[in-house]
């Protein structure tokens, strides 16, 4: 009883992790310039421009969607 009880506060850790970690928020390709403003405002430094696009670092974002309202262009979006 004892270890089925640790196995699944183990899971229910593993599970809680995964969902702080994952991002919900991305960016549209299509729509992103590069202009990098969205890169002077996280505050976890997730973003980074790769071939002249922005692209969000799931491990890193928190999910505060500062680079959402900060984006010119519309191209940062959170997925639903």
């Amino acid at each position: 009883m004892k270890i089925k009880l640790i196995m699944v506060i183990v899971i229910l850790a593993a599970i809680s992790l995964f969902a702080i970690t994952k991002s919900n928020i991305f960016v549209e390709s299509n729509s992103c310039v590069g202009c990098s403003d969205c890169i002077s405002v996280c505050p976890t430094n997730a973003i980074k421009l790769l071939d002249g696009k922005a692209v969000i670092d799931a491990e890193l974002c928190i999910d505060c969607e500062i680079c959402i309202t900060s984006c010119t262009y519309r191209a940062i979006r959170k997925n639903i």
